[in-house]
């Protein structure tokens, strides 16, 4: 009997620590357009496309200003129906937008796209 309660205990604390294992995993995030190098046009606007994905669950997305709380799934957001207005005004070189996401657990994955504008 006191083998079958050590096993239990044994075993009840594997279930602890496994499950108190703290998510140190920052979400990732793939932007597809516009594309890292790209040249953009000024007074144009651009559409932002892209995926984030975490292995735990998505807590906010800031995709070039714009923030983002209600995903497809709680572990992936498609970005879509964003857009990267680019000013008549705005001077023609380097240029650069970030996406940043953060976790429920507060781990931050930042995607940093460089462009040119023209």
């Amino acid at each position: 009997m006191n083998k079958i309660k050590f096993i239990l205990a044994l075993f009840s604390l594997s279930v602890f620590f496994t499950s108190c294992t703290k998510d140190d995993t920052p979400p990732t995030i793939t932007i597809s357009s516009p594309l890292e190098g790209a040249t953009l046009d000024k007074g144009q606007t651009y559409p932002i496309v892209g995926i984030v994905t975490d292995d735990t669950e998505l807590k906010e997305i800031d995709a070039a200003g714009v923030k983002i709380t209600t995903f497809d799934s709680k572990t992936s957001h498609v970005l879509a129906n964003l857009s990267l207005p680019i000013p008549p005004t705005a001077t023609v070189g380097d240029a650069s937008f970030t996406v940043t996401a953060t976790d429920v657990e507060g781990n931050i994955g930042t995607k940093v796209v460089k462009f040119k504008i023209k």
